[in-house]
């Protein structure tokens, strides 16, 4: 009960903050290594297809849009 304040057993804000502080490091940390990782070759080939079928004639506009654009 080292985070608990003794005389109310509500948390310590400092241990509360300290406690959010490792949990936004580390998800920073799996933030970070998902960006870095990129897009995989064939999932851009596939919306890179998705656009080009987008711009044949006589699609109508928006038909299968995979972007919110608004």
């Amino acid at each position: 009960m080292s985070a608990m304040n003794k005389s109310d057993d509500k948390p310590d804000a400092q241990a509360v903050k300290s406690r959010q502080r490792v949990i936004g490091a580390r998800l920073q940390a799996v933030y970070d290594d998902v960006v870095r990782q990129g897009v995989p070759d064939d999932f851009e080939q596939m919306l890179a297809a998705l656009d080009e079928l987008e711009e044949q004639p006589g699609t109508p506009p928006g038909s299968g849009s995979r972007r919110n654009e608004g």
